[in-house]
Formats: structure tokens, sequence, C-alpha cells
């Protein structure tokens, strides 16, 4: 079989995690105030003092592909460029949440400061984040750190079928490029929105029909049933981004990853086995899917999801002998797949 090359379409974007960019524009500076000085947060709907005084603007967002970017995080960010000006009020201005579009918490704010205890003007033990008023210490760990998924679904390969066979076998072929599959993955997610896990994949494919055996000339030998069962093992680790809804029920989730890809190719011929073949390579996945929570640890997710290898050597088991094939030049066995899965999600 002739298989185009299927293209890694998800190699693995980042292991560690990049930081928040931070950009500010300030029209008067102070004396830096000392880290254990304290800077209020005031929210987008909350009154500042009125007789603060301006110190300029800043702005807290994605630096392209961030990561480390939590609400939490961007806050400290923002709150240690207000100290580092003389700044010791930050009031928000814009809080843009995760979105398909940018994994990060934004925002914009002005840095003020009063000469004055700050006290006065807010509790000093909390701070304002959108109408809801939590500790930002609590904040970071607002969030399940454990998912486990079990998937199963169709696939279909990608691959073209190979030119110059005969009608029987490419509708034998043919009707082999679709299957099922199930698979299992095992995650950790070191912030809200970004984490890593194990994958394994199991893709089944078959197909029955009738046909022949012919001796090392083309004779033709004897007919009846054909059978043949390819398997396509892939084990490996993904990236992953998680995007939870506002309510943090439901979260849309991006992987990406590499892993190894097995071969096993069966051909039996009335039951016994005839021909084995299989093989090794790098394979890849990348995937796109949406958990929606049934309670607080159960879900069920839907995903739609890529995966891609091809191999040219391979080992050929016929008649009880196995030897080392090649296949020849500017020819491979394409292994990418398209699936459509759905399944359990266990979060804690």
């Amino acid at each position: 079989m002739k298989i185009n090359v299927f293209l890694i379409i998800g190699s693995v974007l980042f292991l560690t995690s990049c930081a928040a960019k931070l950009t500010s524009s300030m029209q008067r500076s102070y004396a830096p105030l000392d880290s254990r000085e304290e800077v209020k947060v005031f929210g987008i709907n909350e009154q500042a003092p009125p007789n603060a005084e301006k110190l300029g603007t800043l702005k807290v967002g994605d630096s392209g592909f961030s990561v480390n970017c939590s609400y939490a995080v961007v806050l400290d960010k923002a709150t240690t460029e207000t100290r580092r000006v003389g700044g010791n009020i930050l009031k928000l201005t814009e809080h843009k949440r995760p979105d398909i579009w940018s994994t990060c918490h934004r925002i914009k704010a002005d840095v003020l400061r009063v000469d004055n205890n700050i006290a006065d003007y807010f509790d000093a033990e909390i701070t304002y984040t959108d109408s809801i008023v939590t500790a930002v210490n609590t904040q970071k760990n607002i969030f399940p750190r454990f998912r486990a998924a079990l998937d199963g679904g169709w696939q279909y390969r990608t691959a073209r079928l190979a030119g110059g066979m005969d009608k029987e076998w490419r509708d034998h072929y043919r009707k082999m490029k679709s299957g099922f599959h199930y698979d299992v993955q095992a995650g950790y997610f070191f912030s809200e929105n970004s984490g890593v896990e194990l994958m394994f994949s199991r893709q089944m494919f078959g197909n029955s029909s009738d046909g022949y055996l012919t001796d090392t000339e083309g004779n033709f030998v004897t007919s009846g049933e054909v059978k043949q069962k390819i398997a396509l093992n892939y084990i490996g680790a993904n990236y992953l981004i998680r995007l939870f809804d506002s309510k943090k029920k439901n979260s849309w989730l991006f992987s990406f990853g590499l892993g190894y890809m097995g071969y096993n190719d069966r051909l039996f011929f009335n039951n016994i086995e005839n021909i084995k073949r299989t093989a090794g390579t790098l394979g890849s996945n990348a995937s796109i899917g949406y958990d929606i929570g049934l309670s607080k640890n159960l879900g069920i997710g839907f995903k739609l999801s890529a995966m891609g290898g091809s191999f040219r050597n391979y080992k050929r088991t016929l008649n009880g002998i196995t030897t080392n094939e090649t296949m020849p030049e500017k020819t491979a066995e394409g292994l990418g797949t398209i699936k459509l899965s759905v399944g359990l999600r266990f979060n804690q």
C-alpha cells in the first residue's frame, strides 16, 4: 500500500512555562517601595481613593505563547511593577479571562499613589477579583490538578491507496480505511491552563473478503476467505492547554505531543495466519476536545484528534520465517488517522 507521509501536526509546543508579558507607560515615579510594603488592588467596578496621584498605566498579557499567566500570577507581576515605580494602588481598568485565543488572564490598570495609610481604603487581608472578593494566596489552587480520560470512537486512515492493485484488493483495503479505537490518558496540570499527560491509544482496522492464493510465479493455487487485521498502538506524552468557562464547570482542551507508534498487520487465509508485518516509528498526536462537568469529579468529553507517522523498514513473517524488509525509494506506509471520540472524564 503506497501511502503519503502524514505530516507531524502536533509538535510539542513547550514543556516549560513562558511568563506573561508586561508593558507600562509611566509619567512619574518615586523611590521603589520595599517588598514588604503592600500594594492594594481595586477592581474594575470599585472606586479608587479620589486623592490618589496617577503615575501611569500598565498592561499584562500574552507574550505570544504564555502559559504561566493565571490571574494570581498576572496580578503579582502588575503589583511588582507598581511597587517598583513607587505606587501603592493598582486600579484595574480591564480584565480578559482565558479564551480560545489566549490561555492567559490579561489586565490593564492605572498605577496610583496615596501618601496616607492605604489600609484606610481597603481591607488588608483581601483583594478584588472582578466582583468576587477572594484571597490571592488561595486562588492559585482553585482548579483540578489531576485529569484522567477514557475514550472510544471511530477513526479513518488518511493515506491514499497504492495504484496498480486488482479491484478485489482495492475494495478490500478501502473497507479497511475506517475502524475503531480506544484512548487512555492521565494528566497533571501545573497551572489552571496548562499541563502534561501520558497517553495510550489503540486503533483497530479489519476486513474479510473472498480471495485466492497464488504461487511465487503468480499461478492460482486455491480460493478461500481472506481476513486482515491491523492494529496501531501509540504511547506518548502530550502538552495540554485547558480553557474553563466562567463557572469552571466545562472546558476546552487542546493537546499536542509526540510518541512511539507500533504497527501490526496480520493476514489470514481460511483462518490460518499467512503473513505478518510489524514496524515501529515516531508518531505525533494533536487534538481538540470539550469536557462537560456532570459533577465535581466526573464528566463526559468529546474529542476530535489526528495522529500521524510513517515507516519504510519493517519485519515480515511468512511461514514462520521472519525477515527484515525495506520499501522501495519514495514509498512509505502512512499511519495518519483522524479520530472522533467520546468518553468519561475524571478530575481531582
